[in-house]
């Protein structure tokens, strides 16, 4: 029983993380580019274009990563100026 509680556990933690890159891009365009944005739809979307192709999901993955991890500590102008490349072809 404790096996599965902490394999329950984990398995939670990783999905919240996987979450959170998305979560965290969809807060960010809703802040700096559109105050209507549903943002739990932003973050679906995403999380579905990461799971879409198999052989990409990796790489994907990735790219959101790097998209939050630039956007985190920016003003809307600095995530214009500096994320682009990051965050360019993520839905």
């Amino acid at each position: 029983m404790s096996r599965l509680i902490a394999l329950t556990s984990c398995l939670a933690v990783l999905l919240v993380g996987c979450s959170n890159s998305a979560d965290a891009i969809c807060d960010r365009r809703k802040e700096c580019f559109d105050s209507d944005l549903d943002t739990g739809k932003c973050a679906d979307k995403i999380n579905a274009w990461e799971e879409e192709k198999e052989s990409e999901q990796d790489d994907r993955r990735a790219r959101t990563s790097e998209c939050s991890e630039c956007i985190a500590d920016r003003t809307c102008a600095e995530v214009l100026s500096f994320c682009i490349d990051d965050c360019f072809g993520i839905p």
